[in-house]
């Protein structure tokens, strides 16, 4: 490489998938930052530090700004993010819920009283059925075969007799086709029919055209026995109690059929009679003995209804097999459920309608405190850290209040924590670009020599530095020095003590570095903090004779390469830290050596920060190892060398934070 060829900066690898603990920071000529930009800690981000123009504010800083000219502030962030509400409301879910569960309540009460009801209903009406076809079947079957059985060949003889008695028509079946009666005349007629004495009088008076025919039923008794074997097919059995008690079944308005069918000659055209209604011949038969019970369709006053009917069927040994029917109609249980739907729906809509308006109460109870919270909350997300809400309540809102509250008050110190760390990181860019300033801003360049050097602080600031100072035309002072401590206090003693060692040296151009720190000590132990002190290797290279005159005071020993034998040698005169004493014990203890350098020769200057340089498990990189490495790296170029130094010191490190800072100065004479 060409003399005076700027080093390349070192990067330290990271191990796999973590960052660096600590950001690689750099410093020498072409090795440290941009004066212009502060380079940032671990886990920090980067803020452009101020130009030179600026003034350093004195005080809290209350915004700092970001990279991008944007306020920063990770608490009012965090105050801020989240407060939208997302959803329903917990107002209206309240409601829902006490809706819901009112709802649900009046939902299961109704199916239970109306199934119950229903229930109830057809008990009573399946007890009334079974009770009256039990009436039925309690009469003699002989009684009920008599009356199936007397007159069933000569109904319609019987009627034409009656209609010729009271002087009708001949021939009444066509009468009564011609206007409109021939289904009645059929039930009349019919042995097994179902026509009431009603209709037979409506037919009678339709076929001769009057209704003074009612006369000769009281008149002539003839007449009236003819009439009273249409009308009435029972003759003497109708004087039976349970006959006389059916009677009054055609007042009830639920019955529509009731009567006996004689199954005893097989289903088909089995003759029957009946009470009310239509004989039953179109029944079915029933499954087993006993009471059966069927819902069936039927035709009523020109519309379709639902009747139940109950039909009980003959033993199987009986003689004579009837089977005895009633039906009742089921329009009775559809206007009582009707009814019962609507005397139920009412109070549970009122019910609903009540929780409704509880729900939304208490909802409202509940919910206000916490809207007012969440004003509070926007209130302090906006930035206003002194807002307080009131507690209205002790319940657990209350609670939740006075939380709030102390939240707000641990925010707002939260918050001036931060300002004043951004203002203490502001303070420490600008100290850090000062520092950056004081080190080298060129690479010293001799011809006929290769000179690098590397610096990278463990902190913002740091407690080592390098410097050099040019004593004549031919004298070159370079000087490598470490202060105890490091970050702000550590940086200030080096300012200190960089400015008092340069002053002495350009001033009185000594080319004797031992009587130039005996100087600078007697200034700097008067003003510096008790308990600190700086170690420095002062060295001076006289061009003419490539010799280089060493003091040190309790620094690091310098390393001298030679050539010719390949060996390492230590330079490390006597001498004490500065800062120590003020004068009469530096004096005595600090001595200097001198010693010629020859080509290939080289020599390297160090703070301590790199030989104790320690990894995650403690462990210091080593005097040894690292006389080892400048052993196997010296015959490179300076800059290649420090390039590989760097690298193996943060392998050596790993994940480790840095903890010390790090300062190495080479010249190689070529």
């Amino acid at each position: 490489m060409a003399e005076g060829t700027p080093p390349k900066p070192v990067t330290p690898r990271p191990s796999a998938g973590k960052p660096p603990a600590t950001p690689l920071k750099q410093s020498s000529t072409h090795l440290r930052p941009s004066s212009s930009t502060a380079v940032p800690r671990a886990g920090t981000t980067a803020r452009r530090a101020p130009p030179k123009s600026e003034t350093v504010p004195k005080g809290p800083v209350e915004v700092v700004a970001s990279s991008d000219g944007v306020e920063v502030s990770q608490v009012r962030r965090t105050v801020a993010s989240g407060l939208q509400v997302r959803g329903l409301s917990l107002r209206w879910k309240i409601v829902l819920a006490m809706v819901g569960i009112t709802v649900a309540t009046a939902v299961l009460i109704f199916v239970v009283v109306y199934s119950k009801a229903v229930s109830q209903l057809n008990d009573q009406i399946n007890m009334k059925g079974t009770r009256l076809v039990n009436l039925l079947a309690s009469i003699d079957a002989d009684y009920w075969a008599t009356a199936i059985h007397t007159h069933e060949n000569s109904r319609e003889t019987d009627f034409q007799e009656l209609v010729t008695a009271l002087r009708g028509p001949q021939n009444v079946r066509n009468v009564a086709r011609i206007r409109g009666k021939e289904e009645v005349y059929q039930r009349a007629v019919d042995p097994f029919g179902a026509a009431r004495e009603v209709e037979v009088r409506d037919l009678l008076t339709t076929l001769l055209e009057t209704d003074k025919w009612t006369r000769d039923l009281e008149t002539d008794g003839s007449v009236r026995r003819k009439y009273e074997r249409l009308v009435r097919p029972f003759g003497k059995l109708g004087q039976l109690r349970p006959l006389q008690d059916l009677k009054t079944l055609d007042k009830a308005q639920d019955l529509v059929d009731a009567g006996v069918v004689d199954v005893t000659t097989g289903e088909r055209d089995a003759p029957g009679i009946t009470l009310k209604g239509h004989v039953g011949v179109s029944l079915p038969s029933a499954a087993g003995q006993g009471v059966t019970v069927r819902d069936l369709p039927r035709e009523e006053r020109g519309h379709r209804i639902m009747s139940r009917t109950f039909i009980r069927e003959p033993a199987a040994d009986a003689a004579r097999k009837l089977r005895h029917y009633v039906s009742l109609s089921l329009e009775g249980i559809e206007e009582a459920k009707g009814s019962l739907r609507t005397a139920i729906f009412l109070p549970i809509f009122v019910s609903v309608l009540l929780g409704t308006g509880i729900a939304i109460w208490m909802s409202t109870l509940i919910t206000e405190p916490i809207k007012v919270l969440i004003h509070d909350m926007h209130e302090v997300s906006a930035g206003n850290l002194e807002h307080q809400t009131v507690a209205r309540s002790k319940d657990e809102v209350g609670m939740l209040a006075a939380t709030f509250n102390r939240m707000t008050t641990a925010l707002r110190a939260a918050h001036e924590q931060e300002l004043e760390a951004k203002a203490l990181e502001h303070d420490l860019a600008i100290a850090s670009e000062i520092q950056s300033n004081l080190v080298p801003k060129r690479m010293l360049k001799i011809p006929g020599y290769d000179i690098s050097a590397y610096y990278r602080p463990s902190k913002e600031v740091g407690g080592d530095y390098y410097d050099f100072i040019q004593i004549d035309e031919n004298s070159e002072g370079i000087i490598v020095a470490d202060v105890s401590g490091k970050g702000v206090p550590g940086s200030l003693v080096m300012t200190m003590a960089r400015a008092f060692i340069r002053m002495e040296a350009e001033r009185s151009r000594n080319t004797s570095p031992a009587d130039t720190l005996v100087r600078a000590n007697r200034m700097l132990a008067q003003d510096i903090k008790k308990g600190m002190f700086v170690t420095a290797l002062y060295c001076i290279l006289d061009k003419r004779t490539n010799e280089i005159r060493v003091a040190s005071a309790g620094h690091n020993p310098m390393v001298v390469w030679r050539a010719g034998s390949g060996k390492i040698e230590l330079v490390n005169p006597n001498g004490i830290a500065l800062g120590f004493d003020k004068g009469p014990v530096f004096e005595r203890t600090i001595k200097e050596e001198k010693f010629a350098l020859g080509h290939g020769d080289r020599i390297v200057a160090y703070t301590d920060g790199v030989v104790e340089a320690m990894n995650a498990q403690s462990q210091e990189f080593g005097d040894d190892r690292f006389r080892k490495l400048i052993q196997q790296l010296a015959i490179r170029d300076s800059n290649q060398m420090l390039n590989l130094l760097v690298k193996t010191l943060d392998e050596h490190k790993g994940s480790a934070p840095q903890s010390d800072d790090i300062t190495i100065v080479t010249l190689r004479y070529l």
